[in-house]
């Protein structure tokens, strides 16, 4: 038997070592075939293939009683390297972004039902903002979150009011789902998402999608600041240079605009 190393930990090692057995079946296995092939012992193969299931990586063939991988895993591949060409090929948008607006300018992607910084370029003002790569904000209330939320799909946009929790933080933060929608309709119609310090007072945010291929938001870039900084006759011209700047990326990452 194998010596168990230090940080070795053999249900995970025997979770991926069905995966990849189940990789080379794209027809899918018995459980009896993954225990005869000395994956795992049978009791041990019956709970990783439930919970596999229930977490959407697996099917069962209710006829066949046959297990075969999903495309979860495919997805989360296609994620990842989808961001890692995102993140190289945005760093000259945001800069010449940055340039534009003077204040600071970020990429970020949504995470369910939240949304996460990527990557950012400082701004140019002596005050300027600077966030953590992983600072999560919510989509009701923030510029990027706004902006994907607003050019997802009509179900997946439904879906999200029940899973986002549209907590008040002031007066200006657009806490119904009636006014959460009527934000997203207007959102779509100008390419581009605000936030008059929805969150946190003083500051304000544009926002707006980068699409895929597909045209499908797959990120959202924004600039943000003081609102002292700007005039709000200038936020329309902020948004027309962030709509502009998340269009050209949006092209890089394969997107042709009809």
């Amino acid at each position: 038997m194998k010596k168990v190393g230090k940080y070795e930990i053999p249900s995970v090692q025997a979770c991926f070592a069905m995966l990849e057995r189940l990789s080379h079946h794209p027809g899918g296995v018995l459980l009896s075939e993954i225990v005869e092939a000395g994956v795992l012992p049978l009791a041990s193969a019956f709970r990783m293939a439930v919970v596999l299931e229930n977490l959407g990586y697996v099917a069962r063939d209710p006829e066949t009683k046959r297990i075969r991988l999903t495309d979860k895993l495919l997805l989360l591949g296609q994620r990842a390297l989808t961001e890692r060409g995102l993140l190289e090929q945005s760093q000259g948008v945001l800069r010449a972004l940055r340039d534009k607006v003077d204040g600071t300018v970020l990429i970020g992607v949504r995470d369910g039902a939240s949304f996460v910084v990527l990557d950012q370029v400082i701004g140019s003002r002596m005050f300027c903002f600077v966030s953590k790569p992983g600072y999560r904000l919510e989509l009701h209330c923030s510029a990027p979150g706004k902006a994907v939320w607003a050019f997802l799909p009509e179900d997946e946009r439904e879906a999200l009011f029940r899973q986002v929790k549209l907590t008040r933080y002031n007066v200006r933060t657009k806490a119904t789902a009636a006014a959460v929608r009527a934000d997203l309709a207007a959102t779509r119609a100008r390419g581009y998402a605000v936030d008059d310090g929805e969150h946190f007072d003083g500051v304000y945010c544009v926002g707006a999608p980068v699409l895929d291929k597909t045209g499908y938001p797959i990120a959202a870039i924004w600039t943000t600041g003081l609102k002292t900084d700007i005039k709000p006759s200038q936020i329309s011209a902020i948004g027309k240079a962030v709509r502009a700047a998340a269009g050209k990326l949006s092209g890089l990452m394969g997107f042709q605009a009809v």
